[in-house]
């Protein structure tokens, strides 16, 4: 059987910040990043998620009937990590609903799925527990917390600040999050190129069975890397691998057919990930006191990772040295799937939460020589009055606070031609940046198309635009309204376009992926004017 593994930072491949892991890249191949041939990253996620969706269908079944189960609305909650982008939130979602159609269960027609990021589950879990009885003076009103979310292959650090603990748990994201993919599997891979610098191709010519992440050897090393401490009295662990044409040296012994793999070269392969997860600490800690003006004075630890000894004791240590009390709650790993629950279950959430990035829409402007470019220059076909292409307009910066109800709205102007209405359609294009300062045009390095907003005319009544004779076909100028919604429960992004005070129902959008860029030059126009888009 052929194994893959890690295959969910696959829905993100492209998404990066400056704390990854760089041997991530490195490790594609032999089921590591990879996937068969023929599935996409939606594919192998939605295979995996069907197996989990049969075995909680058969769990819950014991319980109840079937009928039941039929019967009764179910929300389904789905954590993911809080650097996720917007695309990968949505092929999580795709993933999800293909799980269900694979898996062939009988929903009730008003069951629902929903997103939350894992940080925010985890505050859920956590607090609930801490401003219960007599764990209140734990955390109170007026608190900043931290939480710091350690998992397999992502790390997320959020900061929230408590508003109240009664009747109901409230709170709010205070700064901008931050995290990487630099989880526990960072460590797996420190491992792997340690036993390929110490062993060479007696190790890296063995099958992927005997050595690969569903390996005996592997699931051993696992063990070793949960129990791992500060001070560990096991200062040596063993490994069993037979490796042909190896002796006895320090790090194997070739009659037990053992790797030995020493405190030392241990404690290196974590500091290199704890290390990383301090400076995200620092760093969030550091954006907290100088935006939010409230010292963080507690840590929660959660996440699978967060169960380890090693990472326990050092954080622990280092908070004691910037005085902020770290807690970790019992079964961290579970804590996230508890806090997505009871999230649904008690509607709790945060009452506003921070963009984490620029959001805006490619347009044109009135041309100016003072703040544009030559080459973004070009005569406009209604009035030849000269404009600027490749332009964007920010609606939506980064660290704007986000809500239930925050949307942006772009009035834009669309030239089309009126010989075909059923083909007239325009794209708009959505472009995002995790840059401080949001780039100027749609070609910067930190611009990044988030995908393109389709909408058809076809239902529209042109008569009632403008019309301009253009080489002898009617062009018409019509206005139209684009709307991005932030506040969505299900932790997607909702888009819609009108014309007038009519919603136009044959709207799509399509997702690009980040760090694509177009340079466009425009024909079409409004006080900021789109200039025509290919569908990605």
């Amino acid at each position: 059987m052929e194994g893959f593994t890690w295959m969910k930072l696959l829905l993100d491949p492209s998404e990066t910040t400056k704390f990854d892991d760089p041997s991530l890249g490195q490790s594609e191949g032999n089921g590591v990043l990879a996937r068969p041939p023929g599935k996409s990253a939606v594919d192998l996620c939605a295979d995996y998620l069907t197996e989990v969706a049969i075995f909680a269908y058969s769990s819950l079944e014991k319980r109840v009937t079937r009928a039941i189960l039929e019967a009764t609305p179910i929300d389904f909650w789905f954590t993911v990590p809080a650097v996720w982008s917007d695309k990968a939130k949505y092929d999580t979602l795709r993933a999800a609903k293909m799980a269900f159609k694979q898996a062939g269960i009988a929903l009730h027609p008003a069951s629902r799925l929903f997103l939350i990021p894992e940080p925010e589950a985890a505050a859920i879990a956590t607090l609930s527990h801490l401003t219960k009885g007599a764990s209140e003076v734990q955390v109170k009103p007026g608190d900043s917390i931290l939480i710091c979310d350690c998992g397999g292959g992502t790390v997320d650090i959020t900061s929230y600040k408590i508003n109240a603990v009664l009747p109901k748990l409230t709170f709010e994201e205070l700064v901008v999050g931050t995290g990487g993919k630099c989880g526990s599997t960072y460590i797996d891979r420190e491992f792997i190129k340690w036993m390929a610098g110490k062993f060479g191709p007696a190790y890296t010519n063995l099958s992927w069975e005997k050595r690969g992440p569903a390996s005996r050897f592997m699931k051993d090393f696992e063990g070793f890397k949960r129990n791992f401490k500060t001070e560990s009295s096991t200062r040596c662990c063993e490994a069993q691998l037979f490796m042909k044409g190896l002796g006895d040296s320090h790090y194997y012994d070739a009659d037990e057919s053992a790797v030995k793999i020493h405190y030392e070269d241990m404690k290196i392969m974590f500091d290199t990930v704890v290390n990383k997860i301090i400076a995200l600490l620092k760093s969030q800690l550091d954006a907290v006191h100088a935006h939010a003006g409230t010292p963080v004075k507690t840590i929660i630890l959660a996440g699978g990772f967060g169960d380890s000894n090693y990472l326990n004791e050092t954080l622990r240590t280092w908070c004691k040295g910037v005085d902020v009390k770290l807690i970790c709650p019992e079964h961290p790993q579970a804590a996230i799937v508890r806090g997505a629950a009871l999230g649904g279950l008690q509607d709790i959430q945060p009452t506003s939460r921070r963009a984490r990035m620029h959001y805006g829409i490619a347009v044109s402007q009135p041309f100016d020589p003072v703040i544009h470019q030559v080459r973004d220059s070009f005569a406009d076909k209604w009035d030849g009055s000269p404009r600027a292409g490749s332009q964007i307009k920010w609606s939506l910066n980064k660290g704007g606070i986000v809500d239930r109800s925050t949307q942006i709205q772009f009035d834009l102007t669309s030239d089309v031609f009126d010989d075909n209405q059923a083909s007239i359609k325009h794209d708009a294009t959505v472009y995002c940046s995790r840059a401080d300062a949001a780039p100027r045009t749609t070609y910067a390095p930190s611009s990044q198309v988030l995908g393109v907003i389709g909408l058809s005319f076809r239902d529209v009544n042109l008569d009632d635009f403008p019309v301009k004779v253009i080489n002898g076909r009617n062009m018409r100028r019509v206005k139209a309204t684009y709307v991005v919604s932030f506040g969505d429960l299900g932790g997607v992004l909702k888009f819609s376009a009108s014309v007038g005070s009519v919603e136009i129902g044959n709207t799509s959008f399509t997702f690009d992926g980040p760090g694509s860029q177009q340079h466009h030059t425009a024909n079409t126009e409004a006080g900021d004017y789109m200039p025509p888009c290919a569908m990605q």
